[in-house]
């Protein structure tokens, strides 16, 4: 059985990239291979994984890579050598796992785990898979680290297919397209199956308000301010509305937070507007919401779009990342400008004032889902992948 070591320093609760991973370590093994999660020793993942019987290894960051990941990045020459010291540390500790654990092959997200991993993972001489998932374009450092995993990895997994070009650029992306690969995310819908259930069954009475849900941290990124204004417009259209808006989520950027907390009160909007923190009972709010919207400024292939289709809640979405590429304008969903509040509110009226045709989308978004979601296919082109990267061995 081929091995894998799937290493995610220091995640940030179970969010959307560690629940992947779960996810990804299960459809793996049914391909066979098994997955080992390399991570820190307190985190929600290896807690989760552990209780999954997935196998695992802590890894804990080592001195000032504790940090969080923008502290890293300070100006003072003398935490910068900590921190290129404290890196050299941790990939130590990284080929050290892939020894323990006899790993055939390793797996890395993002430009942090390039940073924490790609060279114990070289040193290793083992095949290194980088999952890109969400990324900012190359600049400035990251377009260091970026240019390191290119070379470092024997394939780079994308979720969706303009990703490298948005992200490396056009020319970079041309240039290594051999190595690059596109695998949409699945997600487990079997665990959707019950709340999918609830929602056909469920009876709105008509007073109730016209529930819109947004899941995410809350940061300029995820770009809560233009359903605020979106709002703010709807309630000079359409004054005797009933609108709800629900953000699930923990504040990620509390400058952020405080500047929409402002326009809330200076618009008279607090007790249409509820910041509900993290939540563990997303599904269900899915189940009693009546639009899921992600208006976000960059973006990856959001999970919750994916989940909330596969229950059959309408969602609408920016234009921004692989979005467009899960969501069908206008029959599994809506895709809209990103920071055109005016468009936002304008399909938000229509679904007040069109609730069979809005149901109709989510059941076609649903179907859509079902077909091309599940982990089953996610898991068979991931498989060929790793095995493919296992085969060639590690020449770059």
């Amino acid at each position: 059985m081929t091995r894998l070591i799937a290493y995610m320093p220091n995640p940030s609760g179970l969010t959307g990239a560690p629940r992947r991973l779960l996810s990804l370590a299960s459809v793996l093994n049914d391909e066979g291979i098994r997955v080992c999660i390399a991570t820190q020793s307190s985190s929600e993942l290896i807690q989760t994984a552990d209780a999954n019987n997935h196998e695992t290894d802590p890894i804990d960051a080592v001195g000032v890579l504790a940090l969080r990941q923008r502290a890293l990045f300070g100006s003072d020459p003398l935490f910068r050598l900590r921190v290129f010291i404290d890196l050299l540390r941790q990939n130590w500790q990284l080929l050290r796992c892939i020894r323990r654990k006899n790993g055939d092959v390793v797996w890395i997200r993002g430009s942090k785990g390039i940073a924490f991993g790609a060279l114990g993972t070289f040193l290793s001489r083992r095949p290194l898979i980088w999952d890109v998932d969400y990324e900012l374009p190359s600049r400035g450092i990251v377009r260091w680290l970026h240019q390191f995993g290119i070379w470092a990895s024997k394939v780079i997994v994308f979720q969706y297919s303009e990703a490298p070009k948005e992200i490396f650029g056009r020319e970079v992306a041309s240039r290594f397209r051999k190595k690059i690969r596109v695998i949409i995310p699945g997600v487990e819908i079997s665990i959707l199956e019950s709340y999918r259930e609830k929602r056909k069954q469920r009876e709105k009475p008509k007073n109730d308000p016209f529930v819109i849900l947004q899941v995410g941290t809350i940061c300029d990124r995820k770009n809560q301010k233009v359903l605020i204004e979106a709002l703010i417009n709807i309630k000079k259209a359409e004054p005797s509305r009933k609108v709800e808006i629900w953000f699930a989520g923990r504040v990620f950027e509390k400058e952020h937070a405080e500047a929409l907390q402002d326009l809330i009160d200076e618009n008279g909007l607090s007790k249409l507007v509820s910041f509900l923190g993290w939540r563990e009972d997303v599904h269900d709010l899915m189940v009693r919401a009546d639009l899921l919207v992600m208006p976000s400024r960059d973006e990856g292939v959001p999970n919750t779009v994916q989940e909330a289709m596969a229950i059959g809640l309408p969602v609408a979405v920016s234009q921004a990342g692989g979005m467009p590429e899960v969501v069908a304008d206008r029959d599994t969903g809506w895709v809209l400008e990103v920071d055109n509040a005016s468009a936002w509110a304008k399909r938000i009226i229509w679904c007040l004032n069109h609730p069979t045709e809005c149901e109709a989308v989510g059941h076609r978004g649903c179907a859509y889902a079902l077909e091309h979601f599940g982990t089953e296919q996610w898991g068979k082109e991931y498989g060929h992948v790793v095995k493919d990267a296992v085969g060639k061995g590690d020449g770059r």
